[in-house]
């Protein structure tokens, strides 16, 4: 797998079964069935798993002469990431907006445009301005967990507000009704 390169919907059953399993070899990989799919054949995860590895999201280890794949700590974070959006797609909304307001220090400037994708592309997060994002879902519990990890949390400030100007707007570009 490219660097940069999308994950598509074989890669993310992948990374769902070793978040689910831990490890698989290859040979139990070829005993799963997916609803209404051919089981896949020994070359076809072999090369999925060569993909995967590659761009960092899992790593193999021998034992017992078969190889042994699990997810990578970067592999990790990409399926609970897509497991949430998917699980935030499916909540109907509280009515609520989460504000994330931030200002990080020039000397974390590499955290700063991190973060931005971060909360855009994994989170939820549209921009009302550079470092102030909305979102309708109740994530900020998640981001929260992340900037203590991080050691950022003290740049952060969040609301959660019921009336915000302009809103028919904001529910155009979440789907909301």
């Amino acid at each position: 797998m490219k660097k940069g390169r999308k994950i598509n919907e074989e890669s993310r059953k992948v990374l769902s079964l070793l978040l689910e399993k831990g490890a698989m070899s290859i040979g139990e990989f070829t005993q799963i069935h997916f609803k209404g799919e051919m089981p896949w054949d020994h070359r076809s995860v072999f090369l999925k798993m060569h993909d995967l590895k590659r761009g960092g999201y899992v790593k193999g280890r021998e034992k017992n002469n078969q190889s042994f794949f699990h997810l990578t700590p970067k592999g990790k974070m990409q399926i609970l990431k897509y497991l949430h959006l998917e699980k935030l797609r499916i909540k109907k909304w509280d009515g609520h907006w989460r504000i994330v307001i931030f200002d990080l220090p020039e000397s974390l400037k590499k955290w700063r445009n991190y973060l931005r994708a971060e909360l855009k592309n994994n989170l939820g997060f549209w921009p009302l301005q550079e470092s102030v994002y909305i979102t309708p879902h109740p994530v900020i519990g998640e981001l929260d967990e992340l900037l203590k990890e991080w050691n950022l949390r003290k740049y952060f400030r969040y609301l959660t507000v019921s009336e915000i100007d302009r809103e028919e707007e904001l529910k155009l570009v979440f789907g909301l009704k």
